[in-house]
């Protein structure tokens, strides 16, 4: 069995220290770090081999050895047998892209902002190699060579493969010029941006494949992750796609964007990995590893590590080592106290995950057309996080997922472009036979021919416009009418071609244009009624469509989440998996345990900032077509009271802290 099958509680300490002061590093001790790891029940640990200084821990013939290891050049390979010996799995840390060494020594090799300077040039700490160089691969695959005959390892990982800014350099000019033509574009307004985009993603890919290649040739057994944060992330400048998560067995990626963004990430890594469980890295700092000495509180860390095991994910905690070289022990202390709660679930962490609405989320779409401030990513984070307020159970899918959308009850695709062909034609037959499809924005125009036989005349000059609904749905729309429209803060396409009976709202402009002159100083109130369509269902084959001109499924005010919901409950004329009067801060994850005849629902507190509060008991029902044995808590398999009838389970909860699983044998 591969080592990260069943290991869940894994953990890094940065080791991100130069060595220009003699003290750094002098106290560090492998012995001191294994008992650290024993204290917080690690099963396995990340261990730095190089840093972004680009100094490598451990003697190498290409680069510099940390100057705190000389006369102790076996350090961290004491560190690697301890933890051996003491069954820890390790994973070797490499870092790629950031290499200030690398950047100072060899000025060919460095990013180049399109101001002619590299970012630490600029002032920036870090210094970034670009891939494109030659040389810099060359040197890079000669390091992981000397790690990979240095020590034996479970694992290894490669942090930062993608493009922290874009880059200018000669050698990315180059292989543009041979492989589009022509000079890089500088900014959105230039036609290739989006060409550009797909070129940057094509070549970090490449790079990450040939890493990953060079480390198993070395040990087809050792596997590799390489950091997928870019690829939750909304920076079109990252590059970060699905050929960097091709290069990974399994994924995973560090976030630290409080709770919802992690739990929408999980949804992410749990659709993409190759293998399960995918890993979620976080660090114990508050709010980040910038704040090295606040620590989050233990219920915060419990929050964080009951998300991920709700999602059936490895949790990766990461500290910071003090520059000298020691750590600090009460933060083991914590973490083994949460690591050592959540032990016990772990045998539970089997089957598969359930939902009823599938958010699609664009690997390479991270860009807007019209350069407006959202795209795909925020789309889909917000209809996550709506979906979690409502207790409707949702799964983050992608086109590796092409295979079965059909499972799911609505695929929400909010403001999508670049994506395949294949995904698109999966799309159009899902809802050709049955699947109801919300989609907003014009930016994947496949789509809005196919299913609105539209065609887009412009986009409105107005940023501020409104959508008001006709008479005969303004109940969907929770008090907003033709008088008083939903506003939406952005400029939306201007479509022709639509049935009239097919539009179930409009856009209403304000008084005026951007501009000096205005209706009411401080606003834009609406003005001027038109016929341009705002939303849009409409039936195609056995399924049906839903189309919104701007992206009402990203906002975080309770209006639109609330005519969102109304949206999908009108489309779906079926029953959801879960009905729950569980408040807005709990998220309920369902997993199919088909082998083993039971279902799973795990609970998790999200309204923890710094302490959680006590929810009290609530109402899950469950749709269930098989007669049920018995509910009950887990791990202690207390049985709970429940009834089954019309279709489904229902039991009342205990009084939820953090995080709770409960267990249906059927």
């Amino acid at each position: 069995m591969k080592w990260y099958k069943n290991k869940y509680r894994r953990h890094l300490c940065d080791i991100h220290i130069d060595d220009w002061d003699e003290s750094f590093l002098s106290e560090f001790s492998p012995q001191v770090y294994v008992e650290n790891l024993k204290k917080a029940h690690i099963q396995a640990a990340m261990i730095y081999f190089q840093s972004h200084i680009g100094l490598c821990n451990f003697p190498v013939k290409n680069g510099h050895m940390h100057k705190a290891f000389i006369g102790k050049e076996n350090q961290i390979e004491i560190l690697v047998d301890l933890c051996h010996q003491n069954k820890i799995d390790v994973i070797g840390y490499y870092s790629l892209i950031y290499n200030n060494l690398a950047h100072d020594d060899f000025p060919a090799w460095r990013m180049i902002k399109a101001d002619g300077r590299s970012a630490r040039e600029s002032g920036w700490r870090y210094g970034f190699c670009c891939p494109n160089s030659v040389e810099y691969r060359e040197f890079t695959l000669n390091q992981i060579d000397e790690i990979m005959q240095h020590f034996k390892v479970e694992g290894m990982f490669y942090d930062m493969p993608i493009w922290p800014h874009l880059c200018y350099c000669e050698h990315c000019k180059k292989r543009w010029a041979e492989e589009v033509g022509g000079m890089m574009p500088i900014d959105a307004a230039d036609p290739s941006w989006e060409h550009f985009a797909i070129k940057r993603e094509e070549w970090m890919s490449e790079f990450a494949q040939m890493v990953t290649k060079r480390t198993k040739e070395h040990n087809p057994h050792c596997s590799v992750e390489q950091n997928l944060a870019g690829i939750a992330m909304p920076k079109t400048e990252r590059g970060v796609a699905a050929g960097v998560n091709d290069a990974c067995d399994y994924a995973g990626g560090d976030l630290y964007g409080g709770l919802m963004e992690q739990s929408f990430a999980c949804k992410l890594y749990y659709s993409i990995t190759k293998n399960q469980p995918f890993e979620y890295m976080t660090g114990r700092c508050n709010p980040d590893l910038r704040q090295h000495t606040i620590t989050h509180t233990k219920d915060y860390m419990t929050t964080v590590v009951g998300i991920t095991i709700a999602h059936h994910g490895a949790t990766l905690l990461i500290d910071a080592i003090d520059p000298v070289g020691t750590m600090d022990s009460r933060v083991y202390d914590m973490m083994g106290d949460v690591f050592n709660y959540y032990s016990k679930y772990e045998p539970f962490i089997r089957g598969e995950m359930v939902g009823d609405i599938g958010v699609f989320y664009g690997l390479s779409g991270k860009i807007n057309r019209q350069g407006q401030n959202f795209m795909n990513y925020h789309c889909a984070l917000g209809t996550v996080k709506n979906m979690i307020e409502h207790n409707i159970l949702s799964q983050v899918i992608t086109s590796y997922q092409q295979d079965t959308f059909s499972k799911y009850k609505m695929i929400v695709a909010g403001n999508l472009n670049n994506i395949d062909r294949g995904t698109i034609e999966k799309l159009i037959a899902y809802v050709r036979d049955g699947g109801v499809l919300y989609f907003s924005n014009v930016d994947e125009m496949d789509l809005v021919t196919e299913f609105l036989g539209a065609t887009v005349k412009q986009y409105t000059k107005e940023n501020v416009v409104y959508i008001s609904p006709r008479k005969e749905y303004e109940e969907l729309f929770t008090g907003f009418s033709s008088k008083y429209p939903l506003p939406v803060d952005c400029r939306v396409p201007v479509l022709e071609g639509i049935p009239d009976e097919n539009i179930v709202a409009t856009v209403t402009k304000p008084y005026t244009a951007p501009g000096k002159k205005f209706a009411s100083i401080h606003s834009n109130p609406p003005g001027i009624p038109t016929d341009i369509p705002a939303v849009v269902i409409k039936q195609y084959g056995k399924g049906k469509v839903i189309w919104s001109a701007a992206p009402i499924e990203k906002e975080s005010i309770r209006d639109y989440k609330k005519i969102f919901i109304n949206l999908i409950q009108y489309a779906v004329d079926v029953d959801f998996t879960i009905m729950s009067d569980a408040p807005k801060d709990v998220e309920l994850v369902l997993f199919d345990d088909s082998d083993n005849s039971a279902l799973r629902i795990s609970m998790v507190n999200l309204n923890c900032i710094d302490i959680a509060d006590t929810i009290l008991p609530f109402t899950v029902s469950l749709k269930i077509d098989r007669l049920v044995k018995d509910v009950h808590v887990l791990p202690g398999k207390t049985k709970m009271p429940f009834e089954q009838s019309n279709g489904y389970l229902t039991f009342k909860t205990n009084p939820l802290y953090v995080f709770d699983m409960y267990q249906i044998n059927y």
